[in-house]
């Protein structure tokens, strides 16, 4: 187990490396936020993501119940290193919509699952979907800003 993770670092940092040579060769100049906080919002939103698809597949069994929850939890890791005065130079609201909706819903809907707490569930869901509202109005506009040019 202690292999794996070490070898999930290594691709995070070589991911890292190649986002920040991305943005290094661009021709407009420096991006608005640095790459590491670039790296953190952008794969905090992966992580989460593909969490949320693996807790919706039909044969859930307890290690892919496991997995999704790890999932979440490095989501969340990530969303913590992301400062939202960062984000706010992508988009005025993003800062805050990203702490507020973001990840106040995937904390409740997380501690919820572990909690068997529905209601905390359904709390959890619903900052989500606020988040999703936001997030699919703004989603291109805020990642062609982190792309490099």
């Amino acid at each position: 187990m202690k292999l794996t993770r070490e070898r999930l670092a290594v691709q995070r940092w070589l991911l890292a490396l190649l986002f920040a040579s991305l943005l290094a060769c661009s021709s407009e100049g420096d991006p608005p936020i640095s790459t590491e906080q670039a790296y953190f919002f952008v794969e905090s939103l992966k992580q989460v993501e593909q969490g949320g698809l693996r807790l919706q597949a039909a044969n859930l069994d307890e290690a892919g119940l496991d997995a999704a929850l790890a999932l979440l939890d490095q989501g969340l890791k990530m969303a913590f290193q992301v400062e939202p005065v960062e984000l706010d130079k992508l988009d005025l609201r993003l800062g805050k919509n990203y702490r507020r909706y973001f990840i106040a819903g995937v904390e409740n809907y997380r501690l919820g699952i572990e909690a068997g707490d529905d209601a905390q569930q359904r709390k959890g869901l619903k900052l989500l979907a606020r988040w999703g509202e936001f997030w699919a109005q703004q989603r291109d506009a805020i990642l062609v800003q982190l792309e490099p040019g």
